[in-house]
């Protein structure tokens, strides 16, 4: 079994609970691996802290902006949250002897070096892994923590579930052989296609991220493939993921739609849909090697990037394809990639999307005009690999991304 340590000591109890129930929805794949989760807190109350009853009445507990059923998952934890009391900063209470199971010590607060470097301590004296998870200051703060759970997983636990997901993509790909792709980004001009009713045509159709959620283009485009592949909005632990998760299942009760993900979302997925849909889950590993792979029966990972059209979207559209047909994947005026990208539906986007900004500000602190020359120079890298493979690339909405704007054709 395996003993996690939060790290440094909470000083009252909003912070605990933050990152205690953040902890019930990231070690939900793993609850029968996990032995403890040790929570060392500071706060002059910690007397009156009765994390049974913190669990069992969770909902009472639980802040506004997570995902409600965290709630309903809490209980599960029971027997499994350890509270300690401990005021000071010493490494010494934490050493191989005492915690001989412990995995990770997950630094929840970086704005203390004397607390940082007393955590760098406790796993190097322990042997464990250091995961920087605060979520006001680190970008990757839910990949992190999700990439760490999967090392309680064995190697034939994970080769199980990459197996299984490629089985399922084999078997699947037959349906789609041989017809077009239309591939649907959700910019703004994906609202125009939707008002005025534009019909693509008899071809495979694709949908990403918030368009999973939008019920008017799920029923003008039904779908067949869904994508979706972000650890804060769709894998997070804010009430904006948890949205996203009910209307993924939604979604998925569809008997013919396929949801493509990361692989290492799977697990948090499954138990979401209905179970007759679980099969129909397919994770995709991705690694940083130079250039794409869009023959995923091939090989059967993607090249890392920042954007699902290019890390997902693309590489499952052309192992399928030979023509694929792209639409609102608008980009914006290089002048203009200082700030979020627009969205279709962008009023209703923004409200709803506001929720994360409190729950991972960390992961908003981003570099958008780099992300945005990097997603052009991707999108052009990977549609030169498509149409090398005799794959007919366009674009069929206007785009300010290079790579589309060159392969317009209303």
């Amino acid at each position: 079994m395996n003993d996690v340590l939060f790290y440094p000591p909470f000083p009252d109890r909003q912070s605990l609970l933050d990152q205690l129930f953040r902890s019930v929805w990231h070690f939900l794949p793993a609850l029968n691996k996990v032995s403890k989760l040790i929570f060392p807190y500071a706060g002059d109350d910690f007397p009156l802290l009765e994390v049974e009853q913190i669990l069992s009445m969770a909902r009472v507990y639980l802040g506004r902006d997570f995902d409600p059923a965290i709630a309903d998952h809490a209980p599960k934890f029971a027997g499994k949250i350890q509270l300690l009391q401990d005021a000071s900063l010493n490494p010494a209470a934490y050493t191989k002897a005492k915690y001989p199971h412990l995995k990770g010590v997950i630094v929840w607060h970086v704005g203390d070096a004397n607390a940082v470097a007393a955590a760098r301590q406790v796993a190097d004296q322990t042997g464990a892994e250091l995961i920087w998870a605060d979520p006001t200051a680190v970008q990757q703060e839910t990949l992190s923590i999700i990439r760490f759970i999967y090392n309680f997983f064995s190697h034939a636990e994970l080769e199980t579930l990459v197996n299984e997901c490629y089985a399922a993509f084999r078997a699947a790909l037959p349906r789609w052989k041989g017809k077009s792709v239309s591939a649907f980004g959700n910019g703004p001009s994906l609202g125009k296609v939707v008002e005025s009713r534009f019909d693509p045509g008899p071809t495979v159709r694709a949908v990403c991220n918030s368009t999973i959620a939008d019920e008017a283009a799920l029923a003008h485009l039904k779908p067949e493939l869904l994508f979706c592949g972000d650890p804060v909005q769709h894998c997070g632990a804010s009430l904006y993921a948890g949205r996203f998760r009910q209307d993924l299942a939604k979604a998925m009760a569809e008997p013919n739609r396929f949801l493509f993900t990361q692989l290492g979302y799977v697990l948090y997925f499954r138990d979401l849909v209905p179970p007759e849909a679980r099969s129909r889950i397919i994770g995709i590993g991705n690694n940083r090697s130079v250039g794409f792979n869009i023959d995923l029966l091939g090989e059967f990972i993607t090249t890392a990037t920042a954007n699902i059209f290019t890390m997902l979207v693309l590489p499952v559209a052309f192992s399928a394809s030979k023509r694929v047909d792209i639409y609102g994947c608008d980009g914006m005026p290089f002048a203009a990639a200082t700030k979020p990208w627009s969205h279709a539906g962008e009023g209703d986007y923004m409200s709803k999307m506001a929720v994360t900004h409190r729950v991972h500000g960390g992961f908003w602190q981003r570099n958008y005009e780099e992300e945005f020359w990097s997603y052009c120079r991707d999108m052009e890298e990977i549609c030169q690999a498509a149409e090398r493979r005799g794959i007919a690339v366009k674009s069929c909405t206007p785009s300010y991304v290079p790579a589309l704007a060159k392969r317009f054709i209303p």
